[in-house]
């Protein structure tokens, strides 16, 4: 059986491992998986699945670099012999821009010896390249990521040809990773560009998304996700609302005429003054964002008693967060979960004070087992 991707059928890639079924066939099964799994209570159906496209809707690209300076290759490292990667650069999922931006990058590659990082041997420097692409704004950002600081120099200096041979990509980053294991990023990054952000539009709403923020991979699903949630919390209209794990705020920013206030907490800075920049853009004084971790912000919290939480955790789940909730006891709460295993066990958890009113499959990771779920809890 074919595919519609050739890195698949020649065994080179096996990352979307349901992509030889057709998508209506992994609806089904993601569909079923989400009954059974939380083990729907009576009168309570499952809403109409929001579907994706089936080709170029991923918008951010996460590739390794082996190889040599001379005939680098940028995807997957290698399954057997780990540094013997495997070429991704027409990955049929990707947007045909990050397409076009990936083959690019093996010339600059040669041209300014940014030698690929040798796992084996822990010698070079170029780890990996992470790039974004937005639609709504057409703009780009690219993220070199080395070993060390050492071939900064040089990637400045391929700044503005890359810009003149592609003129949408606004913002580029060396971020430093000197760690020696399987981790594509490390917490330092330097902005080699003007720009720092590029320009998300989502729905009606002009973002700002710094290269380290958190960033949902499918902008059109995730579109639809968040013009679901804001519909949900138009209903409950809550005076106070408070936003966990919120990234850049596109929650918030899209229920922002739904509530009315409405407090963000997030633990990566960058993260949180891009979207209180963007708060003061669209000239809403009663949304704002804190660097905290979300499992740990009574402090943050104490005077704010919010009569609806929006929660978007990591695959792990809520972990302390359930105390959380608990605590405060929230009219409702708002889950959008990327794991149906910690999704359920959190429901269970909080089964003695809510229980779910409606339920919602969004396809962002076509082709793989993975989806996002949207769950509206109501105070029983």
């Amino acid at each position: 059986m074919t595919s519609i991707c050739p890195y698949f059928d020649q065994g080179q890639c096996r990352s979307c491992t349901w992509i030889e079924r057709d998508l209506s066939v992994q609806l089904k099964a993601k569909e079923d998986r989400v009954r059974e799994t939380l083990a729907l209570p009576p009168g309570v159906t499952l809403l109409n699945s929001v579907r994706s496209p089936i080709l170029g809707f991923r918008n951010r690209a996460k590739m390794s670099v082996t190889g040599t300076v001379e005939d680098s290759i940028i995807g997957i490292v290698g399954e057997s012999v780990i540094d013997e990667g495997q070429d991704l650069s027409s990955c049929p999922i990707h947007h045909p821009k990050l397409n076009e931006l990936i083959q690019s990058l093996p010339a600059a590659i040669r041209t300014y010896r940014l030698m690929p990082y040798n796992i084996a041997q822990r010698r070079g420097e170029l780890k990996g390249i992470i790039a974004f692409y937005s639609p709504g704004s057409g703009q780009m950002y690219l993220r070199f990521v080395l070993r060390s600081k050492e071939a900064v120099s040089r990637i400045r200096k391929l700044v503005p040809e890359l810009q003149s041979s592609f003129p949408s990509l606004v913002c580029i980053s060396a971020n430093i990773q000197p760690v020696p294991h399987a981790i594509l990023e490390g917490p330092e990054e330097i902005i080699l560009t003007e720009r720092s952000t590029i320009d998300h539009p989502l729905g009606a709403f002009r973002l700002k998304l710094a290269p380290q923020a958190f960033v949902q991979t499918n902008v059109f699903v995730a579109t639809q996700l968040y013009q679901t949630a804001a519909e949900w919390i138009s209903l409950a209209r809550p005076e106070k609302m408070l936003e966990l794990y919120c990234g850049q705020g596109a929650f918030s920013f899209f229920a922002a005429g739904n509530a009315g206030r409405i407090l963000g907490i997030e633990i990566n800075p960058e993260a949180v003054k891009t979207a209180n920049a963007t708060a003061q853009e669209l000239g809403y004084p009663h949304v704002s964002f804190k660097q905290a971790d979300a499992t740990q912000v009574d402090s943050e919290i104490r005077d704010f008693h919010p009569d609806l939480i929006l929660v978007n955790p990591p695959r792990r789940g809520l972990a302390q967060g359930i105390e959380l909730i608990r605590r405060h006891q929230p009219s409702h709460v708002i889950y959008s979960s990327c794991w149906i295993e910690s999704l359920s066990q959190d429901v269970r958890a909080l089964a003695q004070h809510y229980r779910i009113d409606r339920i919602q499959l969004f396809d962002l990771f076509p082709h793989t087992e993975h989806f996002e779920t949207l769950v509206w809890l109501k105070l029983i």
